[in-house]
């Protein structure tokens, strides 16, 4: 379907789905992140329906079979615990709105299932008190909190057109100054669809201006909305889908003039069940494969709703040890007195005629001596009544100080359980912030990966001069021994840091566009730098020698009897040397009119971006200072870490950026 369900779609929908009342829920299954399926069935005639419901688009009826998940997912879990075999009490519309509620009754209360069809959508279980118990979407907003144990609150109510009297209808258009289709569709909580139906059925134009409408035409445009409402308030519908080209594209409560050209039309019993045939037209994802993270939010989500559950009844068994304690004392003497009465009782050979005198006062619901049960009824202060287990071998004063006993006992429970579960919530904040993050940085990731273009230099440690020219370097053996053997031509020059476990670098005498550009003293400064930041001298020193020389001096042979090994070169003649500061910035430039982060030498960097971070080695991990960049600079942390040195870092000047 290619749109959201309306407020009047739902109204019809809830009207058809009065026949699911008295129905049984037997299982729930969450089939993806955003669909659910409860499977339902008529207690008489043993018929059983599938409620399908897509999140934010629509619900229907369906009996075919769709493919469940083996493992429930942590809110089917919550959602089957719940609701499992009670009884659908009702389906109702909340006001004028686009939300159903499901109310489903069990012997403790009448539990209630929200289904939200506006925005993002959301699927909120809701306890008989009116608490929130589990959503499928944690949301805050200023005035709205959708998340476990806080008080369901709908959004705040939209107009209900059914409530409107002419001089209502006149007040709400004539204070807006958009047009008359987008005035019914958002003022008058119409929907698009609906507000051009009315304004074709008045026959007036849509794109008219408020300030242009005269109150002849407004009345035109009340009586066309009338009309329109009254087949609703008449239960008058023919549900039909709308088809284009041999495709179902919308299902009607009944025909609409507003379709018309290119479009025929197809009848259907009804629309809680034709919407079904939409089920198919969701593109079908790809099945991802669940995560450690995700694994441990299911495991801490299901930890904490029977942590939930175990502190609810302690602290419902307190407050019943407090009453029972509370109720001996206040009837005390009455309790006493038959206590004792059940003591000579049970002295008897005989006591049949004897237990059922005792049984047959007043106050006492049960007395059975063969089963060790006493069970009496105790009235409060205020004249309420409540069952109280007694212990017969026991005196009124000793019954009550085990109820007190008990009471501690729960205390001392209740705490540690409680304790548990503010651990296991501050666990599972933290797990879902990761998750958070760890997606936010996996759509960036793609996002990249599809889009940025890639330039040859990018396979090797790079960056380009403050004169233009290209450096690459190796990242390992195998890198060296490439960028030297393929790249350093004749015109370039070699570099290298005078220590063990340095890049072999390359100085192109080329530009990005492969023109040919000198290589300048300034520029073979900027590589010696760079040959000395990303070498093994990082993580020791504050400074470090490098050198340049010519091609020519650069070779793979070895004099007999010595052996090079791969990545390695022999340097033969004069070695033109730079004590260097190990010291380099990082920023986004524009490479070719992509953008790119490099990290190289400051005086480079400075050259081709006015943002940049000044790094020199620290005790911040690499790692944990890509992540920082990242944010900085929008792009994902391996593009990074690609192009940090290799150790700790520091940072010791921003220019124009704010970690």
């Amino acid at each position: 379907m290619q749109r959201q369900l309306t407020s009047f779609d739902i109204y019809t929908i809830v009207y058809e789905l009065q026949d699911i009342v008295g129905y049984q829920v037997e299982k729930i299954y969450q089939l993806s992140q955003n669909e659910i399926l409860i499977r339902i069935k008529n207690i008489e005639s043993r018929e059983k329906k599938n409620i399908f419901v897509r999140n934010s688009e629509f619900i229907c009826l369906t009996n075919r079979e769709l493919e469940k998940p083996i493992r429930p997912s942590a809110f089917a879990m919550a959602l089957r615990k719940y609701l499992s075999n009670g009884r659908i009490t009702g389906v109702i519309q909340h006001e004028f709105d686009r939300i159903i509620k499901i109310k489903v009754g069990r012997r403790e209360g009448v539990y209630t299932v929200v289904f939200e069809f506006f925005s993002n959508g959301n699927i909120i279980l809701v306890d008989p008190e009116g608490r929130i118990i589990v959503p499928l979407i944690r949301q805050t907003w200023k005035d709205r909190k959708v998340k476990g144990r806080e008080p369901y609150v709908p959004p705040p109510s939209q107009v209900n057109p059914f409530d409107l009297t002419l001089k209502g209808f006149t007040e709400l258009l004539r204070g807006s100054d958009a047009d008359l289709v987008r005035t019914l569709a958002v003022n008058l909580n119409l929907s698009g669809v609906i507000a051009e139906e009315i304004c074709v059925r008045a026959d007036v134009d849509k794109n008219m201006r408020i300030q242009d409408l005269d109150d002849e035409t407004i009345k035109k445009v009340y009586v066309s909305l009338s009309e329109f409402l009254d087949l609703f308030k008449n239960k008058k519908f023919e549900p039909l889908f709308v088809k284009k080209n041999d495709e179902f594209i919308d299902i009607l409560p009944f025909k609409f003039e507003s379709y018309h050209d290119g479009v025929s039309f197809e009848k259907t019993s009804s629309m809680i069940e034709g919407l079904s045939r939409f089920i198919e037209v969701k593109k079908v994802e790809s099945k991802k494969e669940e995560t450690s993270v995700d694994k441990l939010v299911g495991k801490l989500q299901r930890q904490l709703v029977q942590q939930e559950e175990n502190i609810k009844r302690l602290r419902d068994q307190i407050e019943l040890k407090k009453i029972e304690g509370d109720l001996i004392y206040l009837n005390f003497q009455e309790v006493e007195n038959l206590l004792n009465d059940v003591k000579r009782v049970l002295e008897l050979k005989d006591k049949e005629d004897a237990v059922k005198k005792i049984s047959e006062k007043g106050f006492v619901k049960v007395f059975d001596p063969v089963k060790n049960l006493l069970i009496v009824i105790l009235k409060d202060t205020s004249g309420k009544s409540f069952e109280v287990k007694l212990s017969f071998r026991k005196s009124a004063s000793e019954n009550a100080q085990q109820a007190y006993d008990e009471l501690k006992k729960f205390k001392r429970k209740l705490k540690g359980a409680e304790k548990s579960a503010v651990k296991t919530r501050l666990e599972l904040d933290n797990v879902l912030k990761k998750k958070k993050l760890e997606e936010k940085q996996e759509k960036l990731d793609k996002k990249v990966e599809k889009k940025e273009k890639k330039f040859w230099f990018e396979r090797f440690r790079w960056f380009i001069s403050s004169d233009g020219n290209v450096v690459v370097g190796g990242r390992d053996a195998k890198s060296n021994e490439l960028v030297v053997k393929k790249y350093l031509k004749e015109g370039d020059r070699y570099v290298h840091a005078d220590v063990q476990g340095a890049p072999s670098v390359v100085v192109k005498s080329r530009n990005i566009h492969d023109e040919k550009i000198e290589v300048s003293e300034k520029t073979l400064e900027e590589a010696c730098v760079f040959a000395a930041c990303f070498s093994k001298a990082w993580k020791q020193f504050a400074e470090a020698q490098a050198y340049w020389v010519l091609p020519e001096q650069v070779s793979k042979t070895a004099q007999s009897g010595e052996f090079i090994p791969r990545g390695a070169f022999v340097i033969r003649g004069k070695r033109n040397y730079y004590r260097c500061k190990l010291e380099v910035a990082i920023g986004k430039i524009m490479v070719d009119g992509v953008s790119k982060v490099m990290c190289g030498p400051v005086s480079a960097v400075k050259k081709h971006t006015d943002k940049y971070v000044v790094l020199v080695p620290g005790d911040m991990k690499k790692l944990d200072a890509a992540k920082l960049l990242s944010r900085v600079f929008d792009v994902n942390v391996d593009s990074l870490d690609r192009v940090l040195p290799p150790g700790g870092v520091t940072f010791v000047e921003m220019v124009r950026v704010k970690l």
